[in-house]
């Protein structure tokens, strides 16, 4: 306990109740504790009935001793006509002036908003903030329930919660409350409110106590971060200069305005192909409108001419806002580097509230980073135009006939489809040794430019890898050695993603009228027998390339005389059929079978009858004595091909 200044008593009592009106308690001139006050009992927990009459060192026993030390204070009380008295009371109370300066205080100079109510909900008393908020003159407030006060911010609701606080004692932080005060009716404020319950000594209730503070900043700024957010995550997400358009007033509509429009440059929309640039061809498109049915909105595809950029009533805010409407509008350039793109448009035609200076940084942010993603969509189209165009001049046409004998037992034809969505496909016609041809069809798993230098790389290993004369599964194997060293290649210079690709291979014997063949990835093959007949592939899907590696699946098959071969750079759909004799087959029918739209490489092949006069063989004994009779014939059947070569110093195949 700490020692204190002499005080006067008051009623001859020397206490009186309140908290902080008089001591805690009163103590005679040898300790015993006289008057016992109800804040004593609630302060240090000890009845009345204990302690009165009882001397004051019973409290070391039944209080801790540091809330005596450091929470109690005792000091002379002088009582008129009477012996001298002691008094306790809480450690540091204010004296009464004190006390009268801080309340006054609080309610002229505080930044909150303050309402002291009583039981009935009735308006006491407010300070100067809160009628600021309210926009109302404070004898008008004072008296009044606190459902009028409130009526422009849903009071069933604080009503409902202030008559909880005043029942339960329990109080409310950071109720938000959302309306249009008088003092601003056009913009929408945001308030932070939060309800205590005034007390007597008794704990009684005395009233309430509402506290006020406008968070309409705090909450614009948190919302502008979530709009920011939200476009981040959805805007730019499709390499498409529509989608981008249609994503930015999706997520500007409600939040930044009850309708939006964006209209793009026509030489943006235009894509790869367009002639012109949009610095030299200022003639915008409306690409997109929120909402979509609204027929007060321009509609999609309308031409905007470049006057509209003249004035401050252009045609597209003059679109969204209707005649007569009050609404506000607000219009931002599409730029990049200097480069108009398009133009956005935001406007209000339902509210009154107009686009201040944190809305329009909202809205040319928003317009910055769609221009960013328009701009990397209208490049990344460019590239890709470049990467098929490349991709095209790559793939030679395959033969259909060759006039040195070398394709003479097979006739081809092929189709391929740059289309947008394909990827990095090949096809190739390889003539072999003996009148053997390689067909192949392949793809990179991947688009663009990337997947087009991929393709070229494989491209040339297939061809390398078919000169060694190797097995259709060991030259795959090859092949996907080949696509890990390209991954190798990649880690080293930091590009991102796996390197995969997919292949078949098959190579026709038109002397042994057999096709081996191998497949990694899920390409397709279709088989027509001179039946009429087709059926699938014999081989099962493998391991793509660049991945588990092999074994590969392998197959070798009979394939007679006026078969055809169907090979696709992907996988025929489960309901795919195929109709029709193997020799009636027509590329351009072949949308019938219900291609993937990236399915952009389909080769055929239809075998025919060799010569008969380009064709010899001898029944030869495996004998020594044999060598120089087999090599005699086969000198003699070359020169009368035409062909000279000196077989005592060349090898062949067997």
């Amino acid at each position: 306990m700490t020692q204190r200044g002499e005080h006067a008593g008051h009623g001859g009592r020397g206490a009186r109740e309140g908290p902080g009106a008089g001591p805690l308690a009163v103590l005679d001139e040898r300790g015993v504790v006289l008057e016992w006050s109800r804040t004593a009992e609630r302060l240090l927990g000890v009845d009345r009935a204990r302690i009165v009459g009882r001397p004051v060192t019973d409290l070391f026993a039944r209080v801790d001793s540091r809330t005596l030390r450091e929470g109690v204070t005792v000091g002379p009380v002088r009582a008129e006509g009477g012996p001298g008295r002691w008094g306790l009371w809480a450690a540091g109370p204010l004296p009464g002036g004190m006390r009268s300066g801080v309340l006054e205080a609080v309610f002229t100079q505080s930044p909150v908003g303050l309402h002291v109510l009583d039981t009935d909900l009735r308006v006491l008393r407010v300070n100067s903030v809160a009628v600021g908020m309210r926009g109302i003159p404070e004898e008008r407030i004072v008296g009044r329930p606190l459902h009028e006060i409130y009526a422009r911010y849903d009071p069933l609701s604080i009503e409902s919660t202030a008559r909880d606080v005043l029942a339960t004692g329990v109080p409310v932080f950071d109720k938000q409350l959302r309306g249009h005060p008088l003092a601003d009716p056009r913009r929408e404020h945001v308030f932070s409110a939060s309800v205590f319950r005034l007390e007597d000594a008794t704990g009684r209730p005395l009233g309430l106590v509402a506290a006020a503070v406008d968070v309409t900043a705090r909450e614009r700024a948190q919302q502008r971060l979530a709009v920011l957010h939200r476009a981040h995550e959805r805007i730019g997400r499709s390499l498409d200069p529509l989608k981008c358009a249609q994503e930015l007033t999706r997520t500007a509509v409600p939040s930044l305005g009850d309708v939006a429009a964006v209209a793009l440059s026509d030489a943006v929309l235009r894509g790869p192909d367009s002639e012109t640039h949009p610095e030299r061809d200022p003639t915008m498109r409306c690409s997109a409108v929120l909402p979509e049915d609204s027929e007060d909105l321009p509609a999609v595809g309308a031409v905007f001419d470049p006057d509209m950029f003249g004035g401050p009533a252009d045609r597209l805010a003059a679109r969204l806002v209707p005649a007569g409407a009050a609404g506000p509008a607000l219009v931002v350039p599409l730029a990049v580097r200097g480069v108009l793109l398009g133009v956005a448009c935001f406007a209000r035609p339902r509210r009154t509230d107009p686009f201040e200076e944190d809305d329009m940084r909202l809205a040319k942010d928003l317009a910055a980073h769609t221009a960013v993603c328009v701009d990397n969509a209208r490049r990344y189209e460019h590239a890709h135009a470049v990467a098929l165009a490349l991709q095209g001049n790559l793939l030679r046409p395959a033969p259909r006939d060759r006039s040195d004998g070398q394709l003479a037992a097979l006739e081809t034809a092929h189709r391929y489809l740059p289309t947008g969505r394909g990827r990095g496909a090949w096809f190739d016609v390889i003539p072999l040794a003996c009148a053997r041809v390689a067909l192949t069809v392949g793809q990179v798993d991947g688009r663009g430019p990337e997947a087009t230098a991929a393709m070229v790389q494989l491209r040339a290993a297939v061809h390398a890898l078919s000169a060694l004369d190797l097995d259709p599964h060991e030259l795959l194997a090859r092949l996907d050695d080949t696509t890990h060293r390209l991954n190798e290649e990649r880690t080293t210079f930091g590009e991102e993603g796996r390197l995969t690709a997919q292949c078949v291979y098959a190579v026709h014997d038109p002397v042994t009228e057999t096709c081996a063949m191998a497949r990694a990835g899920r390409q397709s093959l279709l088989v027509g027998l001179p039946d009429g007949s087709w059926r699938p592939s014999p081989l099962e899907e493998s391991a793509v390339l660049g991945a588990e590696g092999p074994p590969f699946a392998a197959d070798e098959f009979p394939l007679p005389l006026g078969s055809t071969l169907l090979l696709l750079s992907g996988s025929l759909p489960e309901d795919a059929t195929v109709s029709g004799a193997p020799g009636e087959l027509r590329l351009d029918e072949l949308p019938l079978y219900q291609l993937p739209l990236d399915q952009a490489a389909v080769l055929v092949a239809r075998t025919r009858a060799l010569d008969p006069d380009d064709v010899a063989s001898w029944e030869i004994t495996p004998e020594l004595s044999s060598v120089s009779g087999a090599r005699r014939r086969t000198t003699h059947r070359l020169e009368q091909w035409g062909i000279g070569v000196d077989l005592r110093r060349r090898t062949h195949r067997q």
